[in-house]
């Protein structure tokens, strides 16, 4: 089972290279409004970075920016194999592409979430990259390996702890005629997670990394890079990416049972 779903995830994936590369314009258009993007997003945290209240805690223009730098690397992993799928799950409810979904020899869940991919939104990695060792290079004093390390199993705790997250907030497609207005508060959301912890109350960062756990994608990586505890945050990622997947395979369970075949 998992050689066959890994040979059709790859088969996506040349698919979906195949189809950008038939429209390169649109694909370079995509690129140069996801630079423009995260260019956008820099100026608020560099503004919050200069406040007293970041400033005391340690944070300044090159942690934000490597905030910043980090949540880009995550939101591009997202947003290039999760949300093309997300975002489409309610039209695959309302018009019933998901009857063909549920007949495949593939798990109807994964490939609800995972077999769309717009491999032009990966060139935001590189933009993440760029910045994150431009802001390494500003900040004083050298990373450890384990921090290295330790951030990027935070950030991949994350970026599983958020998937859980707007896959749930996603399945309301199965109540709801359109989810879209939801889309677009988890895209208010996670914004969240390119800002230093110190902007956040007790109660907000509670809920930012647990509930909304947007603040594991770049902000307590970010942390941890820089030579923070590791052991509270990877703990707390591991609790919360458990109990997400709980939560989500009752959820699809729930979900399954109510749908009723939309070519029936």
């Amino acid at each position: 089972m998992i050689g066959r779903t890994f040979s059709w995830w790859l088969a996506c994936w040349r698919q979906a290279i195949s189809r950008d590369l038939q429209f390169r314009t649109q694909t370079i258009l995509i690129a140069l409004g996801a630079v423009v993007d995260v260019a956008i997003s820099l100026v608020p945290a560099l503004v919050l970075a200069q406040s007293a209240r970041t400033a005391e805690s340690g944070w300044d223009e090159s942690t934000a920016v490597l905030v910043v730098g980090l949540f880009t690397l995550t939101t591009a992993v997202l947003d290039t194999v999760v949300g093309p799928n997300l975002l489409r799950l309610d039209a695959a409810v309302r018009t019933g592409e998901l009857d063909l979904l549920l007949i495949r020899p593939i798990p109807a869940v994964v490939t609800l979430t995972l077999r769309w991919i717009r491999p032009a939104e990966a060139t935001r990695l590189l933009v993440g990259a760029a910045l994150v060792l431009g802001a390494l290079s500003m900040v004083g004093g050298a990373v450890s390996l384990g921090g290295v390390l330790g951030c990027l199993l935070l950030m991949a705790l994350g970026t599983g702890a958020w998937t859980l997250f707007w896959i749930n907030a996603s399945f309301l497609s199965f109540w709801w005629a359109s989810v879209e207005p939801v889309q677009e508060v988890i895209g208010a959301l996670r914004e969240a997670g390119q800002y230093p912890r110190a902007a956040f109350d007790r109660l907000p960062l509670l809920g930012f990394t647990t509930l909304v756990p947007a603040l594991l994608m770049a902000t307590l990586p970010a942390q941890v890079l820089l030579g923070g505890e590791l052991g509270g945050p990877l703990l707390g990622g591991v609790v919360v990416v458990g109990a997400g997947g709980l939560v989500t395979a009752l959820h699809w369970r729930l979900a399954i049972r109510r749908y009723d075949s939309a070519s029936s």
